[in-house]
């Protein structure tokens, strides 16, 4: 039996890294004392997304400032980059304190008790945090940490291997691709490229379609400014719905936003005549191919910029935290944006571009291997009569933007007709947030994404409306022995549907 197939304990890291971005959440029960930030799952937690929870790393060396500055502050955080240090200033004014503590890197602290939400709540949506790595280096410097964790670098140039792949991938030229420290920071450098161009030209109509990632959706929603508009488009697969949206903004149109396929249902769109109404308009299309990643989606000639996150798939060893901007530089947008993009994005730690070049030489393998198990496991999967309903990506739309006709995305989104608490406790696989693993991942997605919403009846509904079932279960799958894979939910779809004596 594959060793990744077992019940793993709670706050247990997906990987035996120190830098691992995945702990574990075992029972349903822990997912909601995690949300509800209980001690004794927060304690237990050994690794874990890093904009959601603090790294051990960063936590001492935050100490490790505030004690060196005499200060009383129980808020704090480290922020890289002046750009991000400035906008923070802009947002909370007086409430906050400022300190750049080592060459661009910032301790910003609370004055006003008002602002601890905001400033952690910014730090989550934009990436703007430092990475575990870097603060490993710092500590290492400062003397309060021995040596670094070993564990394989690419040896060369990385900037230049990991950009010189993904040109491969996209088809983009390499002066148009800029890694970023994060997934959400590409996407919150690329929104705020797009809007600054935008704003000169007098467009502030956006258009999201679908239900976005939680961060990507808190971006638009708290950073446009009082003289723009955000609209939701939930029909992302009727394209005569969509293309009314666009047209219904007119020349104010600024931007359409899209992740493609979509997250949790796993849903495409018509890329290509969205792109062609955008650009009738003067409006951008910013996509995010995340889901499906750039290994299995060919979509740069619709966008005007992709942002994606590269700790999926490229970094499938989910030990970092990193992402990449891509422009089309054929768009007629390349050359307003091009500036914006450089001056927002914030550039990723030395060491964490090396790790992620040294895992990108495996990845091409990896992602067929997760895709072949994701094909058959759909299969058994569908149809089976513990499954009320399978979110899957095969569709024309996502035929028409994959590389390779039929593949499967290695992302499947499951709704039980039985209970959905006693089928996420019995599957020994790992749990938690994340997917593009190498091991295959369990996610109570809504509660882990919106747990305000599921917790309530009124947020139940708001989700059902929006076509999102609260209960579903995301799988991501890995590159397990199908087989074995196979067994593992098979078991746990019969605990599902059991009746409890």
């Amino acid at each position: 039996m594959d060793s990744n197939l077992r019940q793993f304990a709670l706050g247990e890291s997906l990987v035996a890294s120190p830098h691992s971005v995945v702990g574990c959440l075992p029972t349903m029960k822990d997912v909601r004392a995690y949300e509800e930030k209980e001690t004794r799952v927060w304690s237990a937690l050994e690794g874990g997304y890093p904009r959601f929870v603090e790294h051990a790393w960063v936590l001492e060396l935050k100490a490790f400032y505030i004690e060196r500055l005499v200060l009383d502050v129980s808020i704090a955080a480290l922020v890289r980059g002046e750009q991000a240090a400035e906008t923070l200033k802009d947002l909370l004014a007086e409430d906050i304190g400022i300190k750049e503590v080592e060459p661009d890197l910032f301790l910003v602290w609370q004055v006003s008790p008002s602002v601890g939400d905001t400033l952690t709540n910014y730090i989550q949506h934009t990436g703007c945090g430092i990475s575990s790595r870097e603060a490993e280096d710092l500590l290492v410097h400062h003397r309060l940490k021995d040596s670094v964790f070993e564990e394989a670098y690419f040896e060369g140039d990385a900037e230049k291997a990991v950009c010189g792949e993904l040109a491969r991938l996209t088809g983009a030229g390499l002066r148009d691709i800029g890694c970023c420290a994060s997934g959400m920071n590409a996407f919150y450098s690329a929104f705020r490229a797009i809007q600054a161009v935008q704003r000169n030209r007098g467009r502030g109509r956006w258009l999201q379609l679908g239900w976005l990632y939680v961060d990507s959706g808190c971006i638009l929603e708290k950073y446009l400014g009082e003289d723009e508009t955000l609209e939701i488009c939930h029909a992302v697969e009727d394209t005569d719905v969509v293309l009314a949206a666009i047209a219904n903004c007119g020349e104010a149109l600024a931007a359409v936003v899209v992740e493609c396929p979509s997250n949790p249902l796993i849903k495409s769109s018509d890329l290509a005549a969205i792109a062609a109404a955008v650009r009738s308009q003067g409006g951008m299309l910013l996509v995010d191919p995340t889901i499906a990643s750039v290994y299995a989606v060919d979509i740069l000639k619709h966008a005007d910029v992709l942002a994606t996150s590269l700790t999926k798939y490229a970094g499938h060893e989910a030990d970092l935290m990193i992402g990449a901007l891509v422009l089309n530089g054929a768009s007629t947008q390349a050359e307003a944006l091009r500036p914006e993009l450089e001056n927002w994005r914030l550039k990723p730690y030395a060491r964490d571009l090396a790790r992620l070049a040294e895992s990108m030489q495996e990845a091409p393998e990896k992602v067929a291997i997760m895709q072949a198990n994701a094909k058959r496991l759909l299969k058994f999967l569908d149809g089976h009569p513990a499954i009320e309903r399978v979110h899957a990506s095969p569709s024309a739309a996502y035929d028409a933007i994959a590389k390779k006709v039929g593949s499967v995305v290695p992302l499947l989104s499951i709704v039980l007709k039985g209970c959905m608490e006693r089928f996420y406790d019995a599957v020994p696989v790992m749990k938690g947030p994340s997917f593009g693993a190498d091991r295959t991942i369990l996610c109570p997605f809504m509660y882990l994404a919106h747990y305000d919403r599921v917790s309530c009846e009124a947020g139940r509904n708001e989700l059902r409306a929006a076509g999102i079932e609260p209960d579903l279960i995301r799988i991501a799958i890995g590159t397990e022995p199908y087989a074995e894979l196979e067994a593992a939910f098979a078991q746990a779809l019969e605990v599902s549907t059991k009746e409890v004596k």
